[in-house]
């Protein structure tokens, strides 16, 4: 099956940058996937991943962890065809609609075609309620939603959109050292992963607070800290741009002009409910 990977950010970028970012998600996505030994060919276009995969609850479960990635669908695959795609649909409806449920047909497309998505969606439509006479079409709250997205020479339609956690591919923001010795550290570290930073994790010995983090780095390096640690060796030797703090317990300025580099605490503005909401989440991903 296809796994059909949509991203966010990256869309807003020049032509260029777009691919470069594109590229390096790819590899990230490869990454992850080579670590826990779920095999995967991946292909892309302007503005999709396709990742083909035969382990479909091991692969849902990586790509969870993908920064970068919004979305993603595991997607039948056709041509371009209306009727094939009808027929299809046609499949995916007998098999998740009921004799009188009730579905709607959600079309978009990208390229050049001889059609409109509103016209598949009528075509679609209209052969689904052939082959199922009961059916009903809802369009504001139906029973199933069937995607069928069209782009260039092919088809993908799914009935589930998978959310991922945005944001950018993970390295493509340049390095950044997280002192991680709470919860607190923990939700900072992801914040910057999240923003495309590749971190390096600096925790006191026997902490197990930056465990989770490796579940989204799979490569992730961790140094000793401690409260009397020299900080700018530390930056040194992970050769970060940045710092990043999830409380202001260290006395840390808050200027670049110690460390020479920027210091961040992405955390100061969230209460602990929404801490330990992100906290929970980084865990059980």
């Amino acid at each position: 099956m296809v796994l059909l990977v949509r991203f966010g950010e990256l869309a807003l970028k020049s032509k260029f940058v777009r691919r470069q970012l594109r590229d390096r998600l790819v590899a990230n996505i490869q990454d992850l996937f080579a670590a826990e030994r779920v095999e995967c060919l991946t292909r892309a276009d302007q503005g999709r991943i396709y990742v083909d995969v035969d382990d479909v609850p091991a692969a849902t479960s990586a790509l969870r962890r993908v920064f970068g990635i919004v979305s993603f669908s595991p997607a039948a695959e056709a041509s371009s065809d209306p009727e094939e795609i009808a027929a299809r649909v046609v499949e995916l409806a007998k098999a998740r609609l009921g004799d009188d449920g009730s579905f709607a047909i959600r079309a978009r497309r990208s390229g050049t075609h001889t059609y409109s998505s509103q016209d598949l969606s009528k075509l679609v439509g209209r052969r689904v309620q052939e082959a199922i006479p009961g059916a009903r079409v809802d369009l504001s709250a139906p029973d199933i939603e069937i995607h069928v997205e069209g782009r260039e020479n092919r088809s993908y339609l799914f009935t589930e959109v998978v959310e991922a956690p945005g944001g950018l591919p993970m390295g493509s923001q340049g390095r950044a050292l997280a002192l991680v010795d709470s919860e607190a550290g923990t939700v900072a570290a992801w914040l910057a992963m999240k923003r495309g930073c590749k971190v390096t994790v600096a925790a006191p010995d026997g902490s197990r607070a930056h465990e989770p983090l490796r579940r989204w780095d799979v490569h992730l390096k961790v140094l000793s800290w401690e409260p009397d640690s020299d900080l700018e060796e530390l930056v040194r030797i992970s050769r970060s741009e940045a710092v990043f703090l999830g409380s202001r317990i260290v006395d840390v300025p808050p200027t670049k002009s110690a460390l020479g580099v920027p210091v961040f605490h992405p955390v100061v503005g969230l209460d602990e409910t929404d801490v330990r909401a992100l906290a929970d989440r980084i865990t059980k991903a």
